[in-house]
């Protein structure tokens, strides 16, 4: 989709898994700017894979991640994700 600016997926249960398939599609999408994946269970491994997605996308600006199981790895990706991507700014 080329016209989606904003999604939010808030309380939907995505989990691991689905944050993984959700980088995937990220990694091909260039006009999504805000996501809000607030209480999804998201862990490490789907903010690994998440992370991974971000440091190739140049959309993005604004990601709510609040209230997930996002722990020391998953944070520790997604600071070395932020060294190279340059859209965030919320």
């Amino acid at each position: 989709n080329s016209s989606l600016t904003s999604v939010d997926l808030r309380s939907n249960g995505i989990g691991d898994e689905g944050m993984k398939a959700f980088s995937e599609a990220l990694n091909s999408n260039s006009s999504l700017t805000s996501v809000d994946l607030r209480s999804n269970g998201i862990g490490d491994e789907g903010m690994k894979a998440f992370s991974e997605a971000l440091k190739s996308n140049s959309s993005l600006t604004s990601v709510d991640l609040r209230s997930n199981g996002i722990g020391d790895e998953g944070m520790k990706a997604f600071s070395e994700a932020l060294e190279s991507n340059s859209s965030l700014t919320s």
